[in-house]
């Protein structure tokens, strides 16, 4: 069974700005909890108990037997951590309150080992497209990570998400066929930041496009009123 890890929580009552501040400066992070047996509430934990607890083997699914001030303790998984995009540093977390006899739906991480011939003798690029795959599982059963083995692989061969092997009865939620990974020739591969470049540019030009039709259509009303005001002034004159 997957070792279990204790955290304390308390109640959160004030929720204004100010006193979420202090709880922060205070080393605490803010959290929700909800599940099935119990009603949602927001609380506080400790953030050195927090971040121990999931730097662990078993990472951000770890069992977590959560105690709230003096009510019962129950066992949750974390469901999502949302952190500062320049620090990194722990926002806020949800906990989902669980039964061990039912199953669970979560993310598990899917890590690479070995060496492809394709990349360290053909000098092509391994181009991991699927990091993380949704299971669903029983809570005791929950894989720490999937992990898939490059050695053999040349220029063009693929590993789809049904070569990943695993024990236990886990239900991985993807398609079957879905590429994880697969080796590239170094001229057709492209660094993330020049994909989304590349997808930005035709938005934009698109919408320059656009912008430029929608001011041609508001000039066309404005020529014929402005050619009517010439009619009226003529027709005022001969009067």
């Amino acid at each position: 069974m997957v070792d279990e890890v204790k955290i304390n929580a308390h109640k959160r009552k004030d929720f204004s700005g100010s006193r979420m501040h202090e709880l922060k400066a205070e080393g605490n992070i803010p959290a929700v909890l909800y599940g099935p047996d119990i009603e949602s509430q927001s609380i506080f934990v400790n953030a050195k108990e927090f971040k121990s607890a999931i730097s662990g083997e078993h990472g951000e699914n770890v069992l977590i037997n959560l105690k709230v001030d003096r009510s019962k303790s129950q066992m949750v998984i974390i469901k999502e951590i949302q952190a500062d995009p320049v620090t990194m540093e722990i926002q806020h977390a949800d906990f989902c309150q669980i039964r061990l006899s039912e199953k669970v739906e979560v993310e598990i991480p899917v890590e690479v080992i070995g060496e492809a011939p394709g990349v360290k003798v053909d000098g092509g690029v391994l181009e991991h497209i699927i990091r993380e795959l949704a299971v669903k599982c029983l809570p005791a059963e929950i894989p720490d990570n999937f992990v898939l083995d490059v050695v053999g692989l040349n220029i063009g061969d693929s590993l789809k998400v049904s070569d990943i092997r695993y024990s236990g009865d886990v239900e991985i939620l993807a398609d079957p066929d879905a590429i994880v990974l697969h080796i590239v020739p170094p001229d057709e591969y492209k660094e993330p930041e020049e994909q989304e470049l590349e997808q930005e540019v035709e938005p934009e030009v698109i919408g320059a496009k656009k912008k430029d039709e929608e001011e041609a259509e508001e000039d066309k009303p404005k020529e014929k009123a402005s050619g009517k005001d010439k009619e009226s002034a003529g027709e005022g004159d001969g009067e």
